[in-house]
């Protein structure tokens, strides 16, 4: 799946990882009018290509296929069972040899080491043109994501169902085997949720049946009876800002852990629930800021890629839509990594940028005698693709340039912009 100097085009490089999977599915049909591949890579350019409809999509760039479909087929495909699930197999193949290439964000954290964490959420966006109305008003579209803090790679977990499905329904829907996300048996996994995911009686099954783990924060007028203080090392540097790591229990009986935390940098309190207990409780903290990740890639569908509607009103075409989010995402780091391990392509302006703002940081809390945790100086790689980098592949792909004329315009727009 690496992708090499051999590549002719930008097109090429970028599609290379998908070589093969369609082909690959329990689910690939034979389909001369529009192939299963086609089906694939369409899918991944109107995500790119930021387009108001599929109708527009199609005027616009259907004529730069060598298959392009009618608009019935094209529709057609958005309803279709088979197409999603064969989507759904390219996704995983993506995004298990995207998890063995990227780099490891979270390899610095030793405790960690047995560990796969998650930062999980509901994100939300506008009703398909034709959706129907409920009391007059078209409700919103919701889906559940999962961002690998790992790696950053996306996946989508379910759709949401109904008028407005709350996130702890469909955390059940999705039950404790599938929020293990094929993570192999021997593993920890440790889903960061904001306080809509919190349902005590569901974390402990979770824990209990797959070794899934929750952290989130503590609701407002939650009764929680303290139990004990635990000791922790207030020498290690990534700990600092916690004044409380302690053991409760809810009404229910439930056993918990609470971090109490106040950030250095803003001065405001926090306070963590979890009902793992053996990570140090700086580490802890510092996932949960890290939850804040996932926010900002729903940022770049929607204000980036411009994905701020429903394509089509079915639940089968509204998943293929979130298919096609978390593929292009993933597309787009495997790519940008590739850039820069085969062509030495880097955005050294936005890494100064962001290098300059914890600089900023260090020294502002250094005054006042409050260090930052070390933790959040290890965050050194960017949690969005830059706008600079989406357009340019957008045109590069468009136009069918070289990689050799499109590079070094890549690295010229880095130097300059």
């Amino acid at each position: 799946m690496l992708i090499t100097d051999r590549s002719n085009t930008v097109d090429e490089a970028f599609f290379h990882p998908l070589l093969g999977l369609a082909a690959g599915s329990l689910h690939a049909w034979p389909c001369p009018e529009f192939p299963d591949q086609d089906y694939v890579y369409c899918g991944v350019q109107r995500v790119l290509e930021s387009c108001e409809s599929g109708r527009a999509f199609l005027q616009e760039h259907g004529h730069r296929w060598k298959n392009t479909p009618t608009q019935s087929n094209y529709f057609a495909t958005l309803h279709s069972q088979r197409r999603v699930a064969l989507l759904a197999d390219v996704n995983r193949s993506v995004l298990g040899s995207a998890n063995t290439i990227l780099p490891d964000r979270l390899a610095e954290i030793p405790e960690l080491a047995g560990y796969d964490c998650f930062a999980a959420d509901g994100h939300w966006h506008k009703a398909a043109a034709h959706d129907a109305r409920h009391e007059g008003t078209k409700m919103a579209v919701g889906h559940f994501y999962s961002l690998n803090l790992r790696t950053h790679t996306l996946r989508h977990l379910a759709a949401g169902q109904g008028l407005h499905e709350h996130d702890m329904s469909a955390l059940k829907r999705i039950k404790p085997k599938g929020l293990r996300q094929g993570v192999p048996q021997g593993r920890r996994v440790l889903i960061v949720y904001d306080k809509a995911g919190i349902d005590f009686g569901y974390w402990k099954r979770c824990r209990q049946e797959c070794a899934v783990y929750f952290l989130s924060r503590v609701k407002e007028n939650m009764i929680l009876e303290w139990e004990q203080s635990t000791g922790w090392d207030k020498t290690d540097p990534r700990n600092h800002g916690v004044f409380e790591d302690i053991r409760v229990r809810t009404r229910d009986g439930h056993a918990l852990r609470m971090i109490c935390y106040v950030d250095p940098i803003s001065g405001k309190a926090f306070e963590f629930l979890s009902n793992e207990m053996d990570l140090p409780p700086g580490v802890l903290v510092e996932l949960y800021r890290r939850r804040w990740n996932v926010e900002k890639v729903f940022d770049e569908l929607k204000n980036k890629l411009g994905e701020t509607k429903a394509w089509a009103t079915s639940l089968t075409a509204k998943e293929t839509q979130a298919q096609f989010l978390s593929l292009t995402h993933n597309l787009l780091l495997l790519y940008e990594q590739a850039l820069e391990i085969h062509h030495g392509v880097e955005n050294r302006s936005e890494d100064k940028r962001r290098h300059k703002r914890t600089e900023h940081c260090v020294a502002t809390r250094a005054k006042v005698g409050k260090p930052i945790s070390t933790l959040i100086l290890q965050a050194r790689f960017a949690t969005q693709r830059s706008v600079k980098f989406i357009r340019w592949i957008r045109q590069s792909i468009r136009d069918q340039v070289a990689e050799a004329t499109a590079v070094p315009r890549l690295k010229l727009l880095y130097a300059n912009l």
